[in-house]
Parts: C-alpha cells; structure tokens; sequence
C-alpha cells in the first residue's frame, strides 16, 4: 500500500510538471507569434534564468506572460519604432512607463559633472529603480555604468551603460563577475561613474504584516573593496517605498515566486511617483578613516538609509 501511495504521488507530480511545460509551450508560441508577426527585435523578456531549474524557469514566464510582460513589451515595440538617441533611453524609459519622478537633496548635495564617483542606492522596487537613477545621472553626464542583473542589459541602447551580474551558481557566472568587477575598476580609474545597489536584491519584509517597512538584505562587501581598490567618493542615493505585499508574500514562498513577480511590480509602477533623494558625497578620506570592509559597507548603509524622510523602526 506504501509503495501503492508514493507511486501515485510521484505519477501527480509528474502530471504536474508535464502539464506546466505543455503551457509553457502553447503560451510561448502564442507569444513568439504577436513578437514575430510585426517584425519586432527579439529580446528575452523574462527574469527566468540558469539561477534556477528548467521548470521553475517555465513557471516564471509562465506567471510573467499574464501578469504584465506583453505589456512591457508593447511599450518597448513603441521605443523602438520612435528611433530615439540611445543617450536618451533612460529618460525615455521613464516616459514611456509614465513615471512621476521626483528628486530631493539635502542640503549641500550635488551629483559631481565629472571624477570618478561610485552612487549607491537602497534597491526598493527592481528594474525601476535602475531606470529611475539612470534617467537622473544621465541627464548630468554620460560616463557612467550600472552594475545590475545581466536580464537588462539585452536592449542595444543601454548595453554599454550596463555592466552584467550573473548569479547562476556556476564557474563561467563567477568568473564573468570577476570581469564585471575589472570593468567597474576600469570605469571608476577613468574618472567614470559607477551605479550600484549593494544588496544585489530587492528590498524584502522581515514579516508580512501590513505596517512593517522593507529594508534591503545585507550589503556585499564588494562595493566597499570597490571604494578601497579606486579610492572613489560616494553619493548615496534613496529610494522611497515598496514593492506590494504579494510581492513579499512570494518571497517567502522562494526565489522561483518572486522573480516570477518581478514584471508585474514594474508594471504596477506604471504611472506611479517615485521619490528618490540624495545624500551628500562621502569623500575617500572618510573610508580611510575607517579602514575596516565590513564597517565601511555598514557605514554607507547607515547613510543611504538615512535620508529615509519616513522612518520606521520595525517591531
């Protein structure tokens, strides 16, 4: 009767999984029909990679396909077709998706028009919040790259601006982030500009009640050996607000939920105000002051989040 049981239970998830990717095929050549059929540039719109396994991936583009990706797709159909400067994309992103974008600074504040300078920001809501950053530092000067997930970079526009993160847990992906940090180093002895959120995730909820504020996960180390490595100053940037609690109730539910919900945030943006306020510049002396990677991560942190107009301290 055991072995009755958990073939029974092995043939419904096989069922199960059989039923997904048959989806997964039909949705997906329906798709590739409404991209083909008007002569559209392929690009992968999807946040379904070798991060996770092949059926997750189909579960992600499955969820995305009705949840805001056809959507984001015909607004990037229309971009194209415009055949605007590629030096205007992000300000054009930030039409496109109808952003009320609003910027404070504090007192003393100002983006520097040329040196090199790392700006690190809390990473609130995803891919808005590069657009958005992008779309005001762009707007200053144009020697500037992003270190973001490698899904963005596949617009030709921006694929100079953007330099890739993999984080497939794989050797090739480790090894094309020791480049993407070379690359970061290179544009920062250049005198460039290097955009950074060093969480490397999105902002998550410590609980799903209703009150209590996102904060980003710990900050990696890696923007600090950044700062050390080119003696760079730092802006610290930050962002208002949260992705929805749907959002942070897939998270707990796992990787696979919660990129799956990644298209659906930024379309829920659509429209939306964004508030971004800047913090004066950190000079190097005040790094080597403090010397220690891990207080110098902790101290940037503490100073991005404190332009936070709207503090909580979660219980």
């Amino acid at each position: 009767m055991l072995l009755k049981h958990k073939l029974n239970h092995h043939q419904k998830d096989l069922s199960l999984n059989v039923f997904l990717y048959l989806l997964y095929l039909i949705l997906n050549k329906y798709q590739s029909h409404i991209m083909t059929k008007k002569n559209h540039t392929k690009i992968a719109f999807t946040f379904a990679s070798a991060e996770v396994n092949f059926l997750s991936q189909q579960f992600i583009k499955i969820i995305e396909l009705f949840t805001g990706k056809i959507k984001l797709k015909k607004l990037y159909d229309q971009y194209l077709l415009e055949n605007n400067s590629p030096e205007n994309f992000w300000h054009d992103a930030v039409s496109k998706l109808k952003f009320d974008l609003k910027t404070y600074f504090i007192e003393g504040s100002v983006i520097p028009r040329s040196g090199r300078l790392i700006i690190v920001a809390n990473h609130a809501f995803g891919v808005a919040d590069g657009v958005s950053l992008c779309s005001v530092i762009s707007g200053i000067r144009q020697d500037y790259k992003m270190i973001t997930h490698k899904v963005l970079r596949q617009a030709d526009a921006v694929k100079e601006k953007i330099i890739p993160i993999d984080f497939s847990p794989n050797r090739s992906a480790m090894l094309a982030n020791i480049e993407a940090r070379k690359e970061a180093e290179k544009v920062l002895q250049n005198d460039g500009v290097i955009v950074i959120f060093p969480s490397g995730q999105i902002a998550t909820k410590e609980n799903l009640k209703l009150k209590t504020k996102a904060h980003d996960g710990d900050w990696k180390q890696f923007v600090s050996k950044l700062i050390i490595k080119t003696k760079s100053p730092v802006l610290p940037s930050y962002f208002e607000g949260q992705n929805s609690q749907l959002y942070h109730i897939a998270n707990k539910m796992g990787q696979t939920f919660r990129y799956s919900l990644l298209m659906y945030e930024l379309t829920r943006k659509i429209g939306d105000t964004i508030n971004l306020h800047f913090g004066k510049v950190i000079p190097f002396s005040d790094f080597e002051e403090i010397g220690n990677l891990i207080e110098i991560t902790r101290y940037i942190r503490n100073k991005t989040y404190s332009l936070d107009p709207k503090p909580v301290h979660n219980k």
